[in-house]
């Protein structure tokens, strides 16, 4: 098989039809683009823009991304239970319900809106580098949110339903309180240094949702769970370890480190 057919394969024929023609998912060169278009601010372009320019202050436009971003993620939770999993889906495994029916279509739907949101989320590093925040332009950071959007653009070509669509509930429920707790913090000193000793616990949330998220995936290794959705677990699962890994290398530097000091 050449790149021309591999290509072809890849992207037309094991694809879902249903999503071919929606914005951005007819082939990955567009998320890829924006992907690219990211790394290159945040890493070259945002820095030399602000190298002789004093840091923006942005309470306003902080406040309103993390309600917006808050919002829309509890409303993407609600969207994904209520197409299916109040009704006919379980937490077990699941095949992908690739049919024309309105709940096949409306979680199709909310796992697009999945992709457009974690593309919002790329905002937190473009205001970090507004704001001159570069400590908090961490590889961890930066990979973790080119990651989130690869893997979602993946999830809606290959996967929007089934089983798949579980692992993204806990992730907008943790992404809830974590974007209520920065919008908290936009809103003064002083109630800042006061959920300040709730920090270290939007980091251990994080690991508990992505402990969630490879236990209940990992039940598509079992051989008569979606057995041509291999690959997609493999991908997926092993993501997900690394991120892993690196949240908690930065828990333990970050948290244990200064308590046993």
């Amino acid at each position: 098989m050449g790149p021309v057919e591999a290509y072809r394969y890849l992207v037309q024929e094991i694809s879902d039809p249903r999503v071919a023609d929606w914005p951005m998912m007819a082939s990955p060169f567009p998320v890829l683009l924006v992907l690219l278009a990211y790394l290159l601010f945040v890493l070259h372009l945002g820095p030399k823009y602000m190298q002789t320019r004093a840091p923006y202050h942005l309470g306003n436009v902080m406040i309103a991304y993390n309600v917006t971003i808050a919002t829309c993620s509890a409303a993407v939770f609600y969207g994904l239970l209520t197409s299916g999993f109040t009704t006919s889906l379980s937490w077990g495994c699941e095949p992908v319900d690739y049919s024309l029916t309105p709940e096949a279509i409306s979680m199709a739907r909310w796992v697009w809106w999945i992709l457009l949101l974690k593309i919002a989320e790329l905002g937190d590093t473009v205001i970090f580098v507004l704001r001159k925040k570069y400590n908090q332009c961490s590889f961890l950071h930066i990979y973790h949110h080119a990651a989130t959007v690869s893997l979602a653009w993946m999830a809606c070509k290959y996967a929007p339903g089934g089983m798949w669509t579980f692992i993204m509930m806990p992730n907008c429920l943790v992404h809830v309180i974590m974007y209520t707790y920065y919008l908290l913090a936009c809103l003064g000193p002083r109630l800042q240094k006061r959920i300040a000793p709730y920090k270290p616990y939007m980091t251990i949330l994080q690991m508990i949702q992505f402990v969630i998220m490879v236990i209940h995936t990992s039940q598509a290794l079992m051989p008569s769970c979606e057995p041509k959705k291999k690959p997609l677990a493999y991908i997926y699962m092993a993501n997900v370890i690394v991120i892993f890994y690196m949240f908690w290398d930065f828990y333990k530097k970050a948290y244990l480190t200064k308590k046993s000091v």
